[in-house]
């Protein structure tokens, strides 16, 4: 108990201490940041300095907890079990296109400034300097410098943009008042050793072409892919309409499907060396979503499995397996995306349980909740933990 005050007072006293930028200012004025007070350097302390930041999926939003404090209804089965491990976890506070972090959610810990909440909505480059931004709150609060980032869908990609901030700073006055504590973070020495993605579309879905204009892509996509996937388009559509489901211009494939030097993906070539990246994955669906995870078309050929809503290709950042049912009908890695060694890792699980509801299927299918996927995501981060000799809680 004495703990949890100690955090929301600490919390507390970060926010308001954090004034707004001057009108007509040139460069977003430096937030004053309080010197940490022992008590918190005592928590950070306690796992030398070592931190798990969870960034969850696009579209919703997500409160800041902590690894002594979250909301009455709790934190999803997988963010618990890594809070159970005795890793000192942390959620990256998202907000949407109409409400807050904490939306719909009571008894939360208080929540950080927004300058270093990040637009679920938005796209990658700029959620990604604001999730730094938290990694600069998190170092200023609690002495943290090493953290292990764990991204769950729309997440893993913002996890991948998280480092290349780190790595490559914009120039001062270009960005949002996060690049104060993201500025804060790099300054302070932070690092990023790992990535877990889980069920992440790095390389884009067809389902999103549906989402970003239905009446191109519907059609095309219910004969490459299945009707039932097409589906998962119409739904995504309507959440988009309705509160925003991610950077959909991002997430179509037709971006991933050719070279260009302009895009997202050319510009994160090189971000990722020297972390050590796992990649896990959902195949339960083949060209529909059913039990024939072999997934096999007319005529005995394989069609690219699915976890519903991502295609496998794309959760493992691979070229599709011949050629990719249109859309895309291609795909495009630059060379040096990827880091050397990744790992990749797949179960049979479907995207969230978005998908387990709309199929008739057992919420354990959804990665957040299945059983094996998420004793794997725990060891992979832990295993580092233990390696660097680093104590749990």
């Amino acid at each position: 108990m004495l703990r949890n005050q100690v955090i929301a007072g600490i919390t507390a006293a970060l926010m308001l201490s954090v004034g707004a930028p001057s009108a007509g200012a040139v460069q977003p004025a430096a937030p004053t940041v309080p010197a940490p007070t022992a008590e918190a350097l005592a928590l950070g302390a306690q796992t030398a300095g070592r931190a798990v930041v969870v960034i969850e999926g696009g579209g919703s939003t997500h409160p800041f907890t902590t690894p002594w404090d979250s909301c009455d209804g709790g934190r999803a089965a997988y963010i618990e079990a890594l809070a159970g491990a005795g890793l000192a976890v942390f959620t990256a506070p998202g907000f949407g296109n109409f409400a807050s972090s904490t939306a719909g959610k009571t008894g939360c810990p208080a929540q950080p400034p927004v300058d270093v909440q990040w637009n679920t909505t938005g796209y990658p480059t700029q959620a990604g300097q604001a999730v730094l931004g938290f990694l600069g709150y998190l170092n200023a609060t609690y002495g943290y410098r090493t953290f292990d980032l764990v991204g769950y869908s729309y997440g893993g990609v913002i996890a991948r943009a998280t480092v290349a901030a780190l790595k490559r700073q914009p120039a001062p006055g270009t960005t949002a008042p996060a690049f104060s504590y993201a500025q804060a973070a790099a300054d302070a020495g932070v690092s990023i050793p790992t990535i877990v993605t889980m069920n992440s579309p790095h390389l884009g879905a067809p389902a999103y072409d549906i989402a970003f204009n239905p009446s191109w892509y519907a059609k095309k996509v219910a004969r490459g892919w299945g009707e039932e996937y097409a589906q998962t388009g119409k739904g995504l559509r309507i959440f988009e309409t309705l509160a925003g489901a991610g950077a959909i211009h991002v997430l179509k494939t037709s971006g991933h499907a050719r070279n260009n030097p302009a895009s997202w993906d050319a510009r994160q070539v090189g971000a990722l060396d020297g972390v050590a990246l796992t990649l896990i994955a959902g195949d339960y669906c083949g060209r529909t979503c059913g039990e024939n995870r072999l997934a096999v078309g007319p005529g005995g050929r394989e069609w690219p499995r699915t976890d519903a809503t991502v295609p496998l290709y794309s959760q493992l950042i691979l070229p599709c397996p011949e050629q990719c049912p249109v859309p895309p009908g291609s795909v495009y890695i630059p060379p040096g995306m990827v880091p050397d060694g990744v790992v990749r890792k797949t179960f049979p699980t479907v995207h969230s349980t978005f998908d387990t509801d709309r199929l008739g299927l057992p919420a354990s299918l959804s990665v957040s909740k299945n059983p094996e996927a998420i004793a794997y995501l725990v060891e992979t981060v832990t295993k580092p933990w233990r390696s660097a000799g680093v104590p749990l809680l």
